[in-house]
């Protein structure tokens, strides 16, 4: 399964491309157990209820760094996560997801409330402690109710044993919760990625850099991936990695060491093939391939929605797949496409982005109730997220809640990357228009123009541009700066369905480029 896009990061311009890429940007850290409007968790009302936990249903929470040198953080997570991955690939165990997880990090004081809050019977708990070459890993299951111990060990090993170590932890877990492996499964828990342990190590590493999705964290995760895969060539799941983080690059407008768009996509084409050469039944690949394709070919998707079908055919349990593969149907308006987002929140409800794409799309089709719930849950997952911050403006703006919308804004440029104005800019520009400061709309939209100019042509700053001129009812500087990003094909052509462009419906030269960009099948 895919572990490397959990905390993948609209609103306006480039935040509303962040979530139409299956991307998004998140502001800083907010207090665990977070709510919803009416104070229950997360799915908010009017999404699915989770049931009770089922008897061989467990969460493990993210280790504890113990270690001297804060940057074995690194360690400690990837553990967390190649846990995770190992136990969901066990069938008969109802395990949680890391996006569910990962908002309970160091709260495992009350188990009680965890277990409830994550609707299941059994917590994993751990620690890490490097010292030298060696490493301590203490693991222990507790029954979520009531905090008994069920299991617990202690590891003594060199760095070389960690993957042996994950899999006698994970066997020891499915066991003790009450599954008796099947021969198949075992040998499924004991495979190892990679004959090289050097190479691991650099994959957890590149792992927890590109979680935090910034571009100088992407460079070292990138620099992480590549070594990994010159310790050992036949990495399959590293080459993906590689492959899935020059598509980033692209998508986020993220620099090149000196690069051009086109040589970044052939790298990540040759990297993604590599993977698939040596492992064509592995997702990470696939996703991987797919994600390249929708650059390679803006206005044909058939080949990347097809090597997306693929990767969920190959691992129907992997919610990372299905939100990729819902991302590439939704941006062509293919009703699948919400089935799809619905298929990554039933392995995973608690998935931010897919939530805040759903809630977007919902906003596209009109059904702004429907979008405020969908928003509204990503956004107890993660209220610190700019870019869901800004689309939920967008809603309330468009359904006349200007204090909220107001409230909203604000909170989205508190929390964005100083200095970048493609984090929620547009609609801001457009909420002091539709509250009558239209003189402070207009100035502010000739600084982002100007700025929007610096950006060495990145479509994200442009398409900022062109959803302020189209809030503030410019006709003609939107078809002008609309010009300038019609390469990208689809994924403007869907961004185009915004409300914020309603107005330019009655204008030809709109209509044009509306067929000129749709999907062509």
């Amino acid at each position: 399964m895919i572990a490397w896009t959990v905390d993948s990061r609209p609103g306006t311009g480039w935040l509303r491309l962040a979530l139409l890429f299956g991307t998004a940007v998140l502001g800083t850290p907010t207090p665990v157990l977070s709510q919803c409007p009416d104070g229950t968790p997360p799915p908010c009302r009017g999404a699915r209820a989770a049931p009770g936990p089922a008897p061989t249903s467990v969460a493990v929470l993210y280790f504890d760094n113990l270690s001297r040198d804060t940057s074995d953080t690194y360690l400690a997570e990837g553990l967390t996560d190649e846990l995770i991955t190992r136990l969901g690939e066990v069938a008969r165990l109802q395990v949680k997801s890391r996006s569910a997880v990962r908002r309970f990090r160091g709260t495992a004081d009350d188990p009680a409330a965890i277990g409830r809050a994550l609707s299941v019977a059994h917590l994993v708990n751990g620690s890490v402690r490097r010292t030298g070459e060696r490493v301590r890993i203490a693991v222990e299951l507790t029954r979520a109710a009531t905090g008994a111990h069920v299991w617990g060990e202690t590891y003594e090993r060199t760095d070389s044993d960690l993957m042996a170590v994950e899999a006698e932890v994970a066997s020891a877990i499915a066991t003790a919760v009450g599954v008796q492996l099947a021969p198949a499964e075992r040998r499924s828990l004991a495979a190892r990625p990679t004959v090289n342990p050097a190479a691991y190590d650099q994959l957890l590493r590149g792992d927890f850099l590109l979680a935090r999705r910034t571009a100088a964290d992407a460079a070292r995760a990138l620099a992480a991936y590549e070594t990994a895969v010159r310790l050992d060539p036949g990495f399959s799941r590293a080459w993906a990695r590689i492959g899935f983080t020059w598509f980033l690059h692209v998508d986020w407008g993220w620099p090149g060491p000196g690069l051009s768009r086109d040589s970044m996509v052939a790298r990540g084409f040759a990297a993604a093939d590599r993977s698939l050469a040596l492992d064509s039944a592995g997702a990470d690949g696939w996703v991987a391939r797919g994600r390249l394709l929708t650059i390679r070919s803006p206005f044909v998707w058939t080949d990347a929605e097809a090597a997306l079908r693929r990767a969920v055919a190959l691992d129907p349990r992997n919610a990372e797949a299905w939100h990729q593969l819902a991302s590439v149907l939704i941006k062509q308006m293919d009703p699948e496409g919400a089935a799809a987002y619905h298929r990554a929140l039933a392995l995973d409800p608690q998935r931010m982005i897919s939530l805040a794409n759903l809630g977007q799309y919902l906003y596209y089709q009109g059904r702004d109730t429907a979008a405020l719930t969908m928003l509204d849950s990503a956004l107890a997952v993660a209220p610190g997220t700019v870019t869901v911050l800004a689309t939920r403006a967008g809603v309330r703006r468009h359904h006349g809640d200007l204090a909220g919308a107001r409230a909203d804004v604000d909170a989205a440029q508190r929390a964005r990357p100083a200095g970048d104005l493609t984090f929620s800019e547009a609609e801001a520009i457009g909420l002091l228009a539709a509250e009558g400061d239209s003189a402070s709309a207009r100035r502010r939209a000739a600084e982002l123009a100007r700025w929007a100019e610096t950006q060495r042509g990145n479509m994200n700053a442009l398409m900022e541009v062109v959803i302020a001129s189209a809030l503030l009812g410019d006709r003609n500087t939107t078809i002008q700066w609309l010009e300038r990003v019609r390469a990208d094909g689809i994924v403007v052509w869907y961004a185009l369905h915004d409300p914020a462009f309603a107005a330019m419906a009655p204008d030809p030269r709109f209509q044009r480029l509306l067929d000129e960009l749709k999907p062509r099948r």
